[in-house]
C-alpha cells in the first residue's frame, strides 16, 4: 500500500470514530501531495459539510467532480448540501443530473421532492414522491414526507393514508405515530390521536413533544387528570414551556380548580408578559372565583393589544377553546360559558359594549 492509501484508510477510521477535525487534517496531508486525489477532495467536502461549513464544502465537491465527472454519490451529497444552504434551484439542477444517470435512485428523487416542498411547489413535490414510491414502495421516509406535505395543506385524511401505509411497514416507527397523531388531532379525533401518542411514548418515553401532544389529546377527551400528568412531565424538563403551562391551566379549569389554574397562567405570564392566551384564561378563572375587578383589568389589557394590533403569535396547540381562537375579544366573551352569569352585570356589560 502507498502512503496515500494508508492515509485514506486512516480517514475512514477517524470518520467512524467521529474525529472529524483529525480526518480533515489527514485529507489536507493527501492534498499537499496530490491536489487531484478524488477521495481526499470528496472526503474533505463531506467532512466540512458534517461540521457545518457548507459553503466551504462546495468547492471541494466541485473539485471532486472535475476529477470524476458526474460521480453519483458526489452529486447526491452536493445536492443535499445546496439544499442545506437554501440554494434550492441549484439543488434541483444537481438532483436532476443525478436522476438522469440513475433513474431509479429513489433517495435522489425523494430529495428533489423535499426541495420542491421548500420552494412551495407542493403539487410537483407530491407527484415526485409518487415517482420515488413506485421504485421503493416500502420507504417509510418517503411515505412520511408525502404525508407531511398533505398535512401542511390541511389535507389530513390523505396524510393519514400515507402514515397508515408507513405503519403497515413499521408499526413502531416513532415519527410516523406522532405524524398520524398530529393529523388526527387536527381532525378533532383526539381519542385516536391519544392512542398514537401513547404508542409513541412506549417506544420513546422521554419524548417531550409526544408527551405534550398526548396531554392535549387527553384534555380534549375529558381526561384532565391524565393531561396534567403529561404537562407536569414536560414542565419537569422545561419549566419555561408556556404551552404546557397554559394547557395545564386549562385542564385545571375543566376540574373547576380555578386557583390551581390561575397559578399556571401566572407562571406563563411571568415568562411572557404579553401572552394574551394566559391573560384571557386567567380572566375566566377570576370571574369564577368572584374577582371581577381583576378580571376586567386583564380583559382591558387584551382589548388594548387587540386595538393596537400588537399581536404576538403564540403556537398553543389545540387549547380546549381552540375553536374560539379566531374570534374577536367581544365575540369570545359573549360565547364563553365562564362569563354567562356575569356578562349582564354593569361592570361587564359596559366593558363589552365599548368593545369593537
Amino acid at each position: 500500500m502507498t502512503k496515500t492509501d494508508n492515509l485514506l484508510k486512516k480517514i475512514q477510521t477517524l470518520i467512524l470514530q467521529n474525529k472529524f477535525k483529525q480526518a480533515l487534517t489527514t485529507c489536507d496531508s493527501i492534498l499537499k501531495i496530490d491536489k487531484k486525489n478524488f477521495q481526499a477532495n470528496f472526503n474533505k467536502a463531506n467532512l466540512l459539510a458534517e461540521i457545518g461549513f457548507h459553503k466551504k464544502s462546495l468547492s471541494y465537491y466541485n473539485k471532486a467532480l472535475k476529477i470524476i465527472p458526474n460521480e453519483p454519490l458526489t452529486l447526491f451529497n452536493l445536492g443535499t448540501t445546496l439544499y442545506d444552504l437554501d440554494k434550492y434551484d441549484d439543488a434541483i439542477e444537481i438532483f436532476d443530473k443525478l436522476i438522469k444517470i440513475q433513474p431509479k435512485n429513489s433517495d435522489a428523487i425523494c430529495n428533489k421532492a423535499n426541495t420542491l416542498v421548500a420552494l412551495g411547489k407542493h403539487k410537483q413535490a407530491i407527484s415526485t414522491y409518487d415517482k420515488a414510491l413506485k421504485i421503493n414502495p416500502n420507504d417509510i421516509i418517503i411515505l412520511n414526507n408525502k404525508g407531511i406535505v398533505f398535512a401542511g395543506k390541511s389535507r389530513h385524511k390523505q396524510a393519514i393514508k400515507c402514515f397508515d401505509a408507513s405503519l403497515k411497514i413499521n408499526p413502531v416507527d416513532m415519527d410516523t405515530l406522532c405524524n398520524k397523531g398530529n393529523s388526527l388531532a387536527e381532525l378533532d379525533n383526539f381519542s385516536e390521536a391519544a392512542v398514537c401518542f401513547e404508542s409513541a411514548l412506549e417506544i420513546e418515553p422521554s419524548d417531550i413533544d409526544a408527551c405534550f401532544r398526548l396531554g392535549v389529546a387527553y384534555s380534549n377527551t375529558n381526561r384532565p387528570r391524565e393531561a396534567i400528568l403529561c404537562f407536569n412531565k414536560v414542565l419537569k424538563k422545561d419549566r419555561s414551556n408556556t404551552d404546557a403551562l397554559i394547557n395545564k391551566g386549562l385542564a385545571y379549569i375543566t376540574l373547576e380548580k380555578f386557583k390551581h389554574a390561575i397559578s399556571c397562567f401566572e407562571k406563563a405570564l411571568g415568562i411572557d408578559k404579553q401572552n394574551t392566551d394566559a391573560m384571557y384564561h386567567k380572566s375566566q378563572c377570576l370571574v369564577e372565583i368572584g374577582k371581577h375587578t381583576q378580571a376586567i383589568s386583564l380583559l382591558r389589557k387584551i382589548a388594548k393589544k387587540e386595538n393596537t394590533h400588537d399581536h404576538h403569535d403564540h403556537e398553543h396547540h389545540d387549547h380546549e377553546h381552540h375553536d374560539h381562537s379566531h374570534l374577536s375579544l367581544k365575540d369570545k366573551i359573549l360565547k364563553d360559558t365562564h362569563f354567562a352569569k356575569v356578562k349582564k352585570e354593569k361592570i361587564y356589560s359596559s366593558f363589552i359594549q365599548n368593545l369593537h
